[in-house]
């Protein structure tokens, strides 16, 4: 059910006047029982995947705590569950590719099926869920506040990744309706229709040109120019609504976009993109592995990992994880730049608003050039990145 519907803004209104109307104990189940009719109506089969998961990820939360057993059987099943839905296909190509190298001849066939909806975001809510119980930093919560965390219609199909400290906070000490929620919910919610329906669409125009071959270098920039700005106003936009249909209902959702094209450079515009997400490989696979403590070898490595899981992580293609790659050499590069020029330089050019805006224009460009590997195939990536620039 796509938020720019008449049926969406049907079901939220209606919701969260009835919602509002009820009393306070059963408007957690109320909202619970409005979640599942969403996942229903959009993908009835993510209702009973997501119910089993989530009932095993809570219960296995009651139990793992400083159990690496129980753990790494959780998280192989819910790795598992996301490889097959998301990667299978992609996986099955790459092994048919290899087969002939080793004289064997064998494809194997995969049935056809829908893709569970939300399914990299839920996982990681659940994954997230599962870690911090082991850790021992999971407040408690009973089984019907986690599945409405889990359920939670606003944003499950694509984000914010909220954390579930802060959803469970909210559920406890949500009182009674207050203006706020209703002019907030309803000005975010606005706000994210008009980046949606009117810029992005607007861009959208030039934006879906980018596969097209023999244009002139001007013309492939001013495309790439439109996709950057499209995406933005896609995803943000979304975001948008997402956050403010929760408020509707009393919950303020984490934020996922602060001006990352205003940043001066490549660190702050990940700090700043995707909010969630970024957070999430930072805390679940970044810091584990080590992060920036150990040598520079090791940083550039775990950047690396990073960066190419957070490309996989938006699709099963070589393309996405090229793009990963890029942001990753274009992360250690600052690091690089950061640890042997930028100390060097005075303080007054570091600090100066011409270095600002400097780095703001060289950070928005390499951002742009890279959304070209996100947006088209790996080999009409690398025609249109030769013919911007003139090459061949």
């Amino acid at each position: 059910m796509a938020f720019t519907t008449w049926v969406y803004g049907f079901l939220l209104t209606i919701s969260a006047v009835v919602y509002w109307i009820l009393p306070r104990w059963i408007k957690e189940y109320f909202l619970l029982a409005i979640s599942f009719v969403f996942v229903m109506y959009s993908s009835p089969s993510t209702v009973y995947l997501l119910l089993g998961l989530g009932t095993l990820v809570y219960y296995l939360g009651q139990n793992t705590l400083g159990k690496k057993t129980l753990l790494i059987s959780g998280l192989a099943i819910l790795l598992t569950v996301l490889i097959y839905f998301k990667y299978i296909v992609l996986l099955n190509e790459i092994f048919y590719k290899m087969l002939p190298w080793t004289g064997f001849e064998l494809k194997l066939d995969i049935p056809k099926y829908v893709l569970p909806l939300g399914i990299s975001y839920f996982t990681f809510k659940l994954i997230h869920y599962l870690v911090d119980s082991f850790r021992g930093i999971r407040p408690e919560g009973n089984y019907a506040r986690f599945l409405l965390y889990i359920f939670f219609f606003p944003i499950l199909p694509l984000g914010p990744i909220e954390r579930w400290p802060n959803f469970l906070q909210q559920t406890q000490e949500l009182g009674g309706f207050k203006w706020g929620y209703l002019t907030e919910g309803l000005a975010r919610i606005i706000t994210g229709l008009f980046k949606k329906l009117v810029l992005a669409d607007m861009f959208a125009i030039y934006a879906d040109k980018l596969d097209n071959q023999g244009l002139t270098s001007g013309a492939y920039w001013i495309i790439v120019y439109a996709y950057t700005f499209r995406i933005y106003f896609d995803f943000s936009g979304y975001s948008d609504i997402a956050i403010g249909s929760a408020r509707l209902f009393g919950y303020k959702i984490i934020e996922n976009f602060e001006n990352p094209y205003l940043k001066s450079d490549l660190s702050k515009f990940w700090k700043s993109w995707h909010m969630s997400l970024t957070g999430w490989f930072r805390d679940y696979v970044f810091i584990p592995l080590g992060g920036s403590r150990g040598s520079f070898i090791q940083t550039i490595v775990n950047t690396f990992i990073v960066m190419s899981l957070t490309g996989v992580w938006h699709g099963a293609s070589l393309n996405f994880l090229v793009w990963g790659i890029y942001h990753g050499a274009g992360l250690i590069l600052l690091r690089i730049y950061r640890m042997t020029i930028d100390k060097r330089l005075p303080e007054e050019w570091r600090t100066s608003k011409l270095s600002l805006v400097l780095g703001n224009v060289l950070t928005f460009h390499f951002v742009v050039i890279g959304w070209v590997f996100f947006a088209a195939d790996f080999t009409q990536s690398l025609y249109v990145i030769a013919r911007m620039f003139k090459w061949g």
